[in-house]
């Protein structure tokens, strides 16, 4: 460790010396000179050199502030270097120490002792600097708070804005504010509070702009002093009395000027004028130069009278205040002002102080001011004189504007302009109408009151009427107008063009008429209007040809005193009627009428009478279209829909609006709602709206009633037959069982034909319970259904018998004589029938419901018998024999065949005969009652599929 020390010894001796060898030797007399408000530090020593390092410090934390190289050259008289610096941060927050060397290119000097300014960082009381500091928009600025040593300290807030903070010693704190805003009136407060205090110590800040005054303008007002003025800038946000803005005008103090009053006065005229505006933040100089007779600017005239007042003109009067305007050639202007009317007049003199005013009205009141300026290098108007009011004296008034209107053909109005103030020339008293003819000598004259506007005339059916009307004042009577009455002609006995509105109005134009010397007369009022309709007109001279009817027109009154409609403009959707007359000596000629809207509007109601007429599918709409003062427009045309929940959906367009029904075609049974728009050029109206609920026809319902029945039956029959046809095996089954035929044993070759069968004694059929059989003889047998159907399997069976299929039983031939050839008549028919008859037969256990009963209540087996194709002898005699026997109970063949008979043309069909004892059939006994009915029907040959 010693060692260490004694190395560091040596080096530091090294140093000394190798300084000592540069010959630079350290800076002598350091002396440090602060300047608290401009927060600067000047440096002062001595030195050989002119380079120097400068390290200036934070004493508590020594804290680098500045650590510079600067080139410092001493002054020539006292050979002391000085150089300033300017701190960042007020130089009372901390101590600061600053020290200094020599420097060459090769080697530097030793560093000076510290020098140290103490801060007011001390621990008796706080602080916070800056103090009420002026700074300019925009800059930066450092503040410091300084808190004893008992307190903690917290934070720093600039406005309401918390900072962050910068520890400078133990006891002081730092903030950096930069571009800082203008501030209000009353500065920014910037607030330093501690852990115990919200408000330990504060200061405050004025954020401002230097002077921004321009346009400094001198002029005289006397011809021999200067007034000055100029613009007032924009607000320098400074409001202390330190702070304000001071004025000097070619060096004096202006006292009179500040922020709210710009002029300064001087006594005398200076040709060249410098002002200048200063505050702490800066300085401005504005400079104007004029000669004295370019910068007159003339006070305002005094005792303005008038001392002649006519009804035409009057004479005014009036005088200044500095004698130097008597020789000044100065322009005069007088402004007049009456009702709602003005008018300006320009006079020149020298010395001006007296005009004639010319052109005035009479009985009108008017207020005159009057201002003056120099004539020759006119620099602005002076100022203006007090009001001073004239009214001038009443006249005649003007002629007025008549105008007759013809209701009827022998009945009419004559109508007149109200005079205008500018025209009455006074107040009216009254007015006097005049009416003369050629069938009647002098006038009637009428006084009317001031109100009234318009007289009735009766018209004489043979002479023209003319009308003279003249207004009368205090002054006296005006000239008379006179008007002839013209023929009256209704809108129908002439052809009434359509006229379309334009911007709200009417532009009219015609031919030229040749007898229109005194010019044309343009008519309108609403159409259709009843008794003293708001009539207006225009005159024009001979030589135009087109009008436009503006929006606004004068009003006429009723001959009552009561006004008319007053209107100040053409009503938008109110039909007019515009007329152009031509005018001579005689009565006006009616040239051209028009009709039209100035604006059209929708219809304010819908149709009238919307009605609806059913006709099969068809529906008639009909329907009246609104009153005239109701459409607001022409109608051009009708629109009609069907309504839905959510829409109407169109169902026709007419455009001739002459048509008022449509016919809807094709309706279903069903409800409808139908709604009619009339229509103009600016849209549809809200629509009338009916409803109908589609209803058949009596004759269609009658039609209807006659063809669904039979409709449904016929298809009924159609789908029955379908269905019984598909399940035709199943219906003959279930309701139809087939009856299996009769089954011959053996080789039957009887004759084809008719069997005649002949009762004999010995064919009775006697029922016996136990009957003997005599195996000796051949009988009957039963033969199962199974081998008859198999057997007979090409054998017509005869279905339609009624009697239940039980056992059927068949004879066995006996003999050859039953195999003998077929005979043709019925003899030998009957002959073979009888010797296969030969049989004992016995019929056991065989019954039916009918045959039953038959054979119980006669007493025998009785065959019903019917007539045959044959001899007719041979029948009588059998019913002759069979009647001689006297049995009521025999043997009855069921004899139906003939031999031509289709069934005869097999022998097995002969087996089913009804006649043949051998018959498969249940022989029913003959009843009284029954008749024999055909075996086959259409119905069982349908069940089977026959044809």
């Amino acid at each position: 460790m010693q060692g260490w020390v004694t190395l560091a010894l040596l080096l530091s001796l090294g140093v000394k010396r190798s300084l000592a060898q540069n010959g630079l030797g350290e800076p002598r007399g350091l002396t440090l000179n602060p300047d608290l408000p401009a927060q600067t530090l000047s440096l002062a020593w001595q030195s050989d050199s002119t380079l120097f390092d400068l390290e200036i410090f934070h004493t508590e934390f020594m804290n680098v502030v500045l650590n510079a190289t600067v080139e410092v050259q001493a002054d020539p008289v006292t050979g002391l270097h000085s150089w300033t610096w300017h701190s960042p941060l007020p130089l009372e927050c901390t101590s600061h120490s600053v020290r200094i060397r020599a420097r060459n290119q090769q080697s530097v000097s030793q560093w000076s002792p510290l020098q140290t300014i103490p801060g007011w960082d001390i621990p008796e009381k706080s602080y916070m600097f800056p103090e009420d500091k002026m700074i300019p928009v925009g800059s930066n600025m450092t503040f410091c708070c300084i808190v004893n040593e008992k307190e903690d300290f917290k934070e720093i807030k600039y406005g309401r804005q918390e900072m962050k903070a910068t520890r400078l010693s133990r006891r002081s704190y730092a903030i950096t504010v930069t571009n800082q805003p203008a501030s209000d009136n009353t500065g920014t407060n910037v607030i330093c509070s501690s852990q115990k205090f919200q408000m330990l110590t504060g200061t405050v800040v004025f954020v401002g702009y230097p002077p921004g005054d321009e346009g400094l303008v001198c002029e005289t007002r006397d011809l021999a002093s200067a007034e000055c003025s100029w613009k007032k800038g924009r607000d320098t946000h400074l409001r202390i009395k330190q702070s304000l803005t001071n004025y000097t005008l070619n060096g004096r103090d202006c006292l009179e000027a500040n922020e709210r009053k710009t002029w300064c006065s001087s006594k005398m005229w200076e040709e060249n004028w410098t002002l200048e505006a200063r505050n702490p933040l800066g300085t401005v100089q504005l400079t104007d130069s004029a000669q004295l007779t370019d910068r007159v600017h003339l006070l305002a005239p005094v005792n303005v009278a008038a001392v002649k007042v006519e009804a035409w003109s009057a004479t005014l009067q009036w005088s200044w205040s500095v004698a130097a305007y008597k020789k000044l050639e100065m322009v005069c202007q007088l402004r007049l002002f009456a009702h709602e009317l003005s008018s300006t007049r320009n006079y020149d003199g020298p010395g001006l102080s007296s005009v004639v005013l010319e052109g005035l009205w009479p009985d009108v009141d008017y207020t005159v001011t009057l201002r003056c300026g120099s004539k020759h290098s006119f620099w602005k108007w002076g100022d203006e004189s007090a009001p001073y009011r004239i009214h001038t004296k009443m006249d005649r008034p003007d002629a007025l504007d008549v105008w007759m209107w013809m209701d009827s053909s022998n009945t009419g109005h004559v109508f007149w302009k109200p005079l205008s103030v500018r025209k009455s020339h006074g107040a009216l008293n009254g007015y006097e109408v005049s009416q003369s003819s050629a069938e009647e000598d002098g006038r009637n004259t009428v006084s009317l009151p001031p109100g009234n506007f318009s007289y009735p005339i009766l018209l004489n059916n043979s002479s023209d009427v003319t009308v003279a009307v003249a207004a009368r004042n205090p002054a006296g009577l005006s000239q008379p107008s006179t008007v002839t009455t013209p023929a009256y002609r209704a809108d129908s006995q002439l052809s009434v063009s359509e006229l379309l509105g334009t911007n709200g109005s009417f532009v009219l134009s015609w031919e030229p008429n040749v007898s229109a010397s005194s010019g044309y007369v343009v008519e309108w009022f609403p159409t259709g209007c009843t008794g003293l309709c708001p009539i207006d007109w225009k005159k024009l001279p001979e030589s135009d040809r087109s009008f436009t009817v503006n929006s606004v027109y004068t009003t006429t009154a009723c001959s009552l005193c009561a006004p008319l409609l007053i209107s100040d403009s053409l009503v938008a959707g109110v039909r007019y009627t515009v007329s152009v007359y031509s005018l001579y000596t005689s009565a006006p000629t009616l040239l051209q009428r028009w009709q039209g809207y100035s604006q059209e509007m929708i219809p304010s109601q819908s149709v009238s009478e919307l009605s609806l007429n059913q006709t099969g599918s068809d529906v008639l709409l009909s329907w009246k279209a609104t009153e005239m003062k109701q459409q607001r427009g022409f109608i051009r045309g009708y629109t009609i829909y069907l309504a839905s929940a959510a829409h109407l959906d169109l169902i026709a367009n007419i455009t001739d609006p002459a048509v008022q029904s449509y016919r809807v075609k094709g309706l279903t049974l069903s409800s409808y709602k139908f709604v009619v728009k009339a229509y103009t050029s600016a849209g549809e109206d809200a629509g009338a709206t009916v409803a109908i609920k589609m209803e058949m026809d009596t004759a269609d319902m009658l039609f209807v009633g006659i063809l669904v029945p039979l409709g449904i039956m016929f298809c009924c029959i159609i789908l029955f037959s379908i269905f019984f046809y598909k399940k035709r095996e199943w219906v003959k089954k279930a309701f139809y069982p087939e009856i299996p035929g009769p089954k011959v044993s053996g080789d039957w070759s009887s004759p084809r034909g008719p069997l005649d069968v002949k009762p004999s004694p010995h064919s009775l059929v006697h029922i016996v319970k136990n009957p003997e059989w005599d195996f000796t003889k051949e009988g009957l047998f039963p033969v199962p259904e199974e081998e008859e159907e198999s057997e007979n399997d090409n054998m017509e069976v005869d279905t339609d018998s009624d009697e239940p299929a039980l056992l059927r039983y068949y004879n066995q031939v006996v003999g050859d004589g039953s195999h003998s050839n077929q005979v043709s008549d019925s003899s030998a028919s009957s002959t073979a029938s009888m010797g296969s008859t030969q049989t004992e037969i016995t019929y056991a256990g065989i019954q039916s419901p009918s045959s039953s009963q038959g054979a119980y209540s006669g007493g025998g087996y009785r065959p019903q018998m019917q007539s045959v194709t044959g001899p007719a002898e041979p029948q009588i005699e059998f019913e002759a024999d069979f009647q001689d026997d006297g049995l009521n109970a025999g043997y009855k063949p069921q004899c139906s065949w003939q031999l031509d008979s289709p069934e005869a043309e097999n022998f097995s069909g002969s087996l089913g005969s009804p006649t043949s004892v051998t018959s498969s059939q249940f022989l029913i006994p003959e009843s009284s009652e029954e008749k024999p009915q055909p075996s086959n029907t259409w119905f069982h040959n349908f069940l089977s599929g026959k044809s």
